[in-house]
């Protein structure tokens, strides 16, 4: 039987760090066209990659276009497994497709036994614990080029959780590989996990032949074995001893084909 759930037991399960938990993509119809005027673009949540399961809402959708300006997507089309748009490619060269930071509901989270657990719908915390609100943050990016491929779309955001590539990833052949550096609010994080998923790779929980750990610059380098349509997923906690928010949790997401 197949499991729908809302986005706010999306945001839940990522709050507790739930291995299930379901991850954003964007996927376009096409990452590399010699001279169409557009591409279709899904985005949606799944534990399948890439079969959309839960609808993406985001408030700042937006396209950076090769020259570098940032354009806001108006026309989204919100179904109930996925949202869908088009984007315009008046330009040669690449663009990145971004839902852009995400904040997803705020959680009551207990500090018990030096471990956040939620606090349960009209429940109480445990006498003396700290409560405090937990939120999940998400960004998920995907490049796309008309005509020969560019790298001015490839410099950071500077806001949120982002994989940012070190080598264009709509260059990449199989057998190579993809050096990422994983940056928060524009500085380099150390010491995180990212996983590379696709439709013919094992799933997180046994993808230890297919997951980097970042250095102190927050690099890494992603062997693909083969060619397809990949996902790069980061997942990094944040907690602070005081204040409204305890806990943000964020996730960060790239879209790539190899070979394509």
């Amino acid at each position: 039987m197949r499991l729908y759930l809302t986005a706010a037991t999306v945001a839940l399960l990522a709050l507790t760090g739930t291995a299930a938990a379901h991850t954003g993509y964007l996927l376009p119809n096409l990452f590399n066209t010699p001279q169409r005027d557009h591409v279709t673009v899904e985005a949606s949540f799944t534990e399948e990659f890439f079969t959309p399961d839960i609808v993406m809402k985001a408030d700042d959708y937006h396209v950076v276009t090769p020259s570098g300006a940032k354009v806001k997507l108006p026309a989204i089309t919100y179904l109930r497994d996925l949202a869908l748009f088009e984007v315009d490619l008046p330009e040669n060269g690449t663009y990145r497709i971004s839902t852009g930071v995400r904040e997803g509901a705020k959680r009551k989270m207990a500090l018990v036994n030096g471990k956040w657990e939620p606090v349960r719908e009209n429940g109480a915390a445990p006498a003396g614990a700290r409560v405090a609100d937990a939120q999940s943050i998400t960004r998920s990016d995907v490049y796309v080029s008309k005509g020969p491929a560019s790298d001015k779309g490839l410099a950071p955001a500077g806001t949120g959780l982002e994989i940012v590539p070190l080598t264009h990833p709509n260059r990449v052949d199989p057998g190579a590989a993809l050096p990422v550096r994983l940056l928060l609010d524009g500085k380099p994080v150390a010491g995180v996990t990212i996983s590379l998923h696709g439709a013919e790779l094992p799933d997180e929980e046994d993808a230890k032949a297919v997951t980097v750990t970042t250095d102190k610059d927050g690099k890494a380098s992603v062997a693909l074995p083969k060619g397809g349509t990949f996902l790069l997923l980061a997942r990094h906690r944040v907690e602070t001893a005081d204040g409204p928010v305890a806990v943000k949790s964020h996730s960060a997401t790239l879209t790539f084909a190899v070979g394509s």
